[in-house]
This record gives structure tokens, sequence and C-alpha cells, in this order.
């Protein structure tokens, strides 16, 4: 049976940072009663270690999995529904101004395989105050990605024609060498034929002059 401890802080409008840690068993629940201006947004990074009795200390354990809820006690409204590993992020924006239940609950203690008493130390950092901009910091970011993006396709596209222009030259080389080397080829059986010919003609003349002469 799943047991809920809550823990009640007060949290001045101006951003905090809080950082703490508590103890739970497998399977347990914990939860915050945050007092959250409308829009401010909430972030945290988490960290679920189990007691390993043989080594006598608390260890990363990559079994444990945390559910993570945050719920705006007014209007019984869910506003973060999360799960992760044995650590991670959340985030979770306040929709109107009132308390809030946030609430962690680590499973699989035993998943790992490691003999231990499944005591989970949990430690949390969270960060409140930071009003939510309605994402024109992430519409900013997204454009400067977008510009970034744009100049380096443009790069490539300079490339491209670049390594096509020089495609295009090296066909052209390689037309131009073969044409060349056809013209080469050419001539020299053109060359050889008249060589032939004119000894043809030589050794023909020649026998004509030594049968005149009746030397043979």
């Amino acid at each position: 049976m799943l047991r809920t401890a809550l823990l009640f802080t007060i949290l001045a409008l101006a951003r905090l940072t809080s950082g703490l840690h508590f103890y739970l068993r497998d399977g347990e629940q914990q939860c915050f009663l945050e007092e959250l201006p409308k829009g401010f947004l909430v972030t945290g990074h988490y960290k679920a270690e189990e007691w390993r009795e043989a080594d006598k200390l608390y260890v990363e354990n990559p079994g444990i999995t945390v559910g993570m809820t945050a719920d705006d006690n007014e209007s019984l409204h869910r506003v973060m529904n999360q799960k992760g590993g044995h650590q991670g992020k959340f985030s979770f924006t306040a929709g109107k101004s009132g308390e809030h239940t946030i609430c962690f609950q680590a499973h699989g203690a035993k998943a790992g395989g490691w003999l231990s008493s499944s005591v989970v130390k949990f430690t949390l950092d969270i960060g409140i105050g930071e009003a939510d901009d309605g994402g024109r910091g992430a519409i900013e970011k997204i454009k400067d990605i977008s510009e970034k993006i744009r100049v380096l396709n443009a790069q490539l596209e300079e490339i491209k024609v670049e390594q096509n222009y020089q495609r295009e030259r090296e066909l052209e080389f390689d037309g131009a060498t073969s044409s060349i080397k056809r013209r080469v080829i050419y001539w020299a059986f053109v060359q050889l034929a008249i060589v032939a010919a004119v000894c043809y003609w030589q050794l023909r003349h020649l026998r004509r002059f030594f049968e005149a002469k009746k030397l043979v």
C-alpha cells in the first residue's frame, strides 16, 4: 500500500532554488505543497539511489523508475505526469495561482538484482520562480537554429555547385584526353601506313633497277 508524506513549504515570488534529499521505500510516494503564482515555471533535476547493504552505501540502480506528478489543488487539474529513469529532469508551468501538490514515487528498487533493503535516497533540486515567457524564448532559439540551418544549407549548396563544376571539368578533361589518345593512335597508324608504303615503293624500285641492270 502506498504511503504519502506531505512536506509544507512557503516560497517567495522571487526565483528560488531548493536542494534537498529524502528517503523512500519501493512504491512509497512523497509529496510537497508549493504555493505558485500563475505562469511560473518549475524545473528540476532528480536522482534516485538504492541502498546496497553489502557496500553500506547508496548506489545508482538503473532498474529504478520514478513517477512524477503535479496537481493544481484548486482546479483539481494535473499539470504534470511524467515517468523517468533513476535520474533525470522534469518541468511544468503553473496554470493558475495557488497551491500545487508535487509528488515523487520510486518503483523497482528490487529489479536491479542487488541485495538491498529497498530504501531509496532521492536527491532533488528544484528551480522555482522563472516566469513563462509564452514560448518567446523557445521561438527565438528556433529562429536562431533555423538561421544557422539556412546558412549551412547555403554553404552546402555552394559546395554542391563547386563539386558539380569540378565534375564537369573532369569529364571535359577526360573527354579531351580520350580524343587526343584516339588522334595519336590514328596518326600513328597513318604514319605506319605511310612508312610501309614508302618501304614497299623503295623495294619495288630497287628490284626493277637491279633487274634493268641484270644484277639479279
